[in-house]
Parts: C-alpha cells; sequence; structure tokens
C-alpha cells in the first residue's frame, strides 16, 4: 500500500504541461525518422512552446525556485550552443574569406542568439522604454548610413527615408506612449516581413535573413517589450 502511495506521489510530481511536452517530443521524433521530417513540429511544439507561454505569461505553472533554474539552464544552453556554432563555423570556413562556400552555413543562428541575448540584456538593465529608445535610434541610424550610402538619385533617398523615419519617430513616442507605441512597432514589423518578403528566408535567402536581423527583429523585439512593460514600471 505505501509502495503505490509514493508510486502516486512520484506521478504527482509530474505536471501536465511536462507531461504533454514529452509527448509531443516523443512522437515528433519518431514519426519525424519513421515517417516524414515534417512532423518534427511536434518536437519544435513540446520544446519550445511550453517556453514561449510562459515568457509571453500565458502559462504560470512555475514557481519562482523553478524560473531560476530555467534562467540558469537558458544562460548555459546560449552559451554552449554558442560556442559550439562558433566552433563550427570557423572549422568549416577555415582559409576562406566569406561564408558562402559552407552548404550549411551555421553563422545565421548564432548572430540571432547573440543579438536576442544582447537586446534582452538591455532591456532587463535599462527597462522597456530606456532600451527601446536606444535600440532604435542603433537601427535607426544604421538604416539611415546605409540609404545614404546606396542611394543614388534623391527619389532613392526619399523612398529609402520611408524605412529610416519609423524608427526615429517612435523612438520618442515610446518614451511618453509606451503600449501604443509597443502596437505600432508589432504591426510595422509584420507589416515589413509580407512587404519585404522576409519570408523568403525559409528558402535559405540569406539577403532576406539581413533584413530581418536589422529591421524586423530590433521593431518586433521593441514593441513586445513595450506591450509586455507594467503600467506603473519605474524608469
Amino acid at each position: 500500500m505505501k509502495r503505490l502511495e509514493n508510486l502516486v506521489l512520484g506521478w504527482r510530481r509530474f505536471s501536465l504541461v511536462g507531461l504533454a511536452s514529452f509527448g509531443l517530443v516523443t512522437a515528433g521524433l519518431i514519426l519525424g525518422a519513421a515517417v516524414d521530417m515534417a512532423w518534427l513540429i511536434l518536437f519544435a511544439l513540446g520544446v519550445f512552446g511550453p517556453v514561449v507561454l510562459r515568457e509571453v505569461g500565458l502559462l504560470k505553472d512555475r514557481d519562482e525556485f523553478q524560473r531560476q533554474a530555467a534562467f540558469r539552464a537558458g544562460y548555459r544552453a546560449y552559451l554552449v550552443g554558442g560556442v559550439f556554432l562558433a566552433g563550427v563555423t570557423i572549422a568549416r570556413s577555415w582559409g576562406y574569406a566569406n561564408l558562402e562556400h559552407d552548404q550549411f552555413p551555421v553563422h545565421p543562428f548564432l548572430t540571432v542568439m547573440v543579438m536576442v541575448y544582447f537586446l534582452s540584456y538591455l532591456t532587463d538593465y535599462w527597462g522597456a522604454r530606456k532600451a527601446a529608445f536606444r535600440i532604435l535610434l542603433a537601427f535607426g541610424f544604421l538604416w539611415l548610413v546605409f540609404v545614404v550610402l546606396a542611394a543614388e538619385r534623391v527619389i532613392g533617398l526619399l523612398m529609402g527615408s520611408l524605412v529610416v523615419l519609423p524608427f526615429f519617430v517612435l523612438a520618442i513616442t515610446c518614451r511618453f506612449w509606451p503600449r501604443i507605441s509597443g502596437g505600432l512597432l508589432v504591426a510595422l514589423s509584420l507589416f515589413a516581413f509580407y512587404f519585404f518578403h522576409l519570408y523568403r528566408i525559409l528558402s535559405g535567402n540569406m539577403g532576406a535573413f539581413g533584413v530581418i536581423l536589422v529591421l524586423f527583429l530590433p521593431l518586433l523585439y521593441s514593441g513586445i517589450a513595450l506591450l509586455r512593460e507594467k503600467p506603473d514600471a519605474e524608469e
């Protein structure tokens, strides 16, 4: 009888979210290997789904100790994954002056990891409004330099300013109306994703990846950070 009680208590330690994640991961790996690699979407849902839901505040199934353990694990995963990807990039690119020869380039993934890490660090350090202000200004000036150097005529400069202007305008408005500016940033990032055909990244287009890195990502990240900030947060 006591053994049965211990077994029941042991099963109670596993949350429904954890069991669901384990089931999705297992099913994704088995179906991906035996049927079609498209079934790895189940693996991705099981691994990243709960993490995303916790990050956006829709899933609150962990206590403070579990959250701290998850943060430490994520930081170690960032370190190990970053070192591994950097090592693979160096090893496969040794003796070359560019990264185009690699059939499976890993540098885009490494760049995204580093970008998200530093954007997240700046937001936690400065707060959402100050961080968004600095991030938008930095990438706005980056785009301004690119537009000035690439424009051959006045009309090209004017068209390029349509990309630069939202960075500077929303950098100012986010200090006074963070929620409204955050919503506009998210909407603008989604518009840019389709307007510039950034979905081409799914077919391996590196030009789309560059635009995602310097346009879509800072806009989307800043918008989400502003929307998640508490109304009474102190700057």
